[in-house]
């Protein structure tokens, strides 16, 4: 869960506040009201950004692992190059697993 602390939260909140202040600048009171109303949600829209980013590097980890299953099934490597292979697809499937716990932990 992301916190207050977060480097990514702090740096949502500041975005708004800058809003909020360019909002009252221009007296539109309106924009203040939805930028206040969207601060105190920001657990859930900073939650959402969040686990948007996760899925977006769960997605490039698969292409990656792709790219390497092709070259393992298109090239006769030798058993250097072909044991390299896969040791990068192992370790992508690592990366996608901590990827995976982090979206779950998320979505509790």
């Amino acid at each position: 869960m992301i916190t207050y602390k977060h480097p990514l939260a702090q740096t949502w909140i500041n975005d708004h506040l800058d809003l909020y202040n360019y909002a009252l600048a221009l007296g539109d009171t309106e924009w203040q009201q939805q930028i206040l109303q969207t601060l105190h949600q920001f657990e859930h829209h900073l939650t959402r950004h969040f686990e948007f980013q996760l899925w977006q590097m769960f997605d490039s980890i698969n292409r990656n692992m792709l790219k390497l299953f092709q070259q393992l099934k298109d090239h006769k490597q030798n058993s250097t190059e072909e044991e390299q292979l896969r040791e990068k697809v192992w370790e992508l499937k690592l990366q996608r697993l901590e990827i995976v716990k982090l979206i779950k932990a998320n979505k509790a």
